[in-house]
């Protein structure tokens, strides 16, 4: 049979056995094929007068024709290929996957064992790379876009190929930047409106990641970094449960869901293989956790350190030393100028997570009754460093490349002569 079809309506070669539950875009049917009577898998798209869901149509038909993977359906049969003719109600005709979605499976049955999420993992990541080898990113891999055939992890089918993306296969939508795509299981950065990087493979490892905490924990995963500025796995609810299903420490996979999570692209795995081999290492540890017959080294020490959370945690107190070495110079050029009078005084703490803090200014040599003190707050918003003293930000740069100019110092300046003339008044 010709995968593609020049019949209008798939009813010409098929016919319905009964309805499938399908999503918003499309009605879906089990189909028994009128010459060969094999049974396959039918998919409708509801609006046939939107072209750009007639383009993207296309698109997933050819996802179907071209990646020819065990683990992704094969095209059967689709006029998806003469979108640009309305008299065309465009289908899709896949291979039927007899097995429960990922999500109704879990839903039913509850969290799974590390091993089985291994393996569900192992194969995805197989049907993903092969996607990414012939130049697709699928952008909306989830729970319901994955069927367990016959019910096995060593068997899940990647489905679903609606918003799949590959260079030159109809036109770019140039309203795409300004949509956001992607589903509500992981909201991700870079697939919201205005977002320049939406056809990045990195979305799918992060996509997989998301798997692979929902099978563990049964949570839905929902934003990278919710409210309080925690990823998924550093969330109340799913700590205790991540480390209850990972034999020995949890650290290693907390590791792995830092990388999987990381809100910027490029802190996350570079690609498939390199998260394929981070999964194979969780693997081996989760089998052996007790294994003692390796010397120590303060290698592995090391390596088990050099994680995106510390990496990140390393940069912001070298980028929240610098601002505050600014604002101390400009102190301590005055402390000498208001000296022996006045005296510094200083308190504060470092929260990594929420900043740089510190109370710093000056107080009469005889009496602490008598002071003044800035209290300074550097954290980290977006891709910027901001400073802000008493609660109002005085001074803002960018992270990646951090500039204090003269303009900081004479504010710095200016705040505490200020400050240090109302003082002055006071002892008078």
């Amino acid at each position: 049979m010709n995968n593609w079809s020049e019949a209008k309506v798939w009813s010409d070669s098929w016919n319905a056995q009964h309805a499938l539950d399908g999503g918003g875009q499309a009605s879906t049917k089990l189909v028994k094929s009128k010459s060969t009577g094999e049974t396959a898998f039918l998919k409708v798209l509801n609006r046939q007068d939107d072209t750009e869901r007639r383009a993207r149509f296309f698109r997933e038909a050819t996802a179907y024709a071209t990646t020819n993977h065990k683990r992704i359906p094969n095209l059967v049969q689709s006029n998806a290929h003469r979108h640009d003719d309305r008299d065309f109600k465009l289908y899709i005709v896949t291979d039927f996957v007899d097995g429960p979605t990922l999500s109704k499976y879990i839903g039913e049955n509850g969290a799974i064992r590390f091993a089985d999420a291994v393996s569900l993992l192992s194969g995805l990541s197989d049907a993903v790379s092969c996607c990414h080898a012939n130049g697709w990113v699928h952008r909306d891999i989830k729970p319901d876009n994955i069927i367990l055939k016959s019910s096995d992890f060593g068997a899940p089918m990647l489905l679903d190929f609606g918003v799949g993306y590959k260079e030159g296969i109809v036109n770019n939508f140039e309203t795409e930047n300004s949509q956001e795509l992607g589903n509500r299981f992981l909201r991700l950065p870079e697939m919201s409106a205005g977002s320049a990087s939406k056809q990045d493979p990195r979305t799918d490892i992060s996509f997989l990641g998301g798997i692979l905490f929902y099978v563990l924990t049964e949570i839905v995963p929902s934003v990278l970094v919710d409210e309080n500025g925690r990823m998924p796995h550093q969330r109340k609810d799913s700590v205790e449960r991540l480390s209850d299903c990972f034999a020995g420490s949890p650290q290693p996979l907390l590791a792995f869901f830092d990388q999987c999570f990381a809100q910027k692209l490029n802190g996350r795995f570079a690609d498939i293989g390199q998260m394929q081999l981070s999964l194979g290492r969780l693997a081996a540890l989760h089998a052996k956790p007790n294994a003692t017959e390796e010397k120590i080294t303060i290698e592995q020490i090391a390596a088990l350190l050099d994680t995106q959370v510390n990496r990140e945690l390393q940069r912001n107190k070298t980028l929240y030393d610098l601002a505050m070495n600014q604002i101390q110079i400009a102190h301590s050029k005055i402390g000498k100028a208001v000296s022996p009078t006045f005296v510094t005084y200083q308190t504060g703490y470092v929260n990594f997570s929420e900043g740089l803090r510190n109370d710093l200014g000056f107080t009469h040599f005889a009496t602490h009754e008598h002071r003044f003190v800035l209290s300074w707050h550097i954290k980290i918003v977006g891709e910027e460093l901001l400073v802000a003293a008493n609660d109002i930000t005085v001074y803002r740069t960018e992270l990646d490349a951090p500039v204090f100019s003269s303009e900081f110092a004479k504010t710095i300046e200016e705040l505490y002569l200020k400050g240090l003339m109302t003082l002055t008044k006071k002892t008078l």
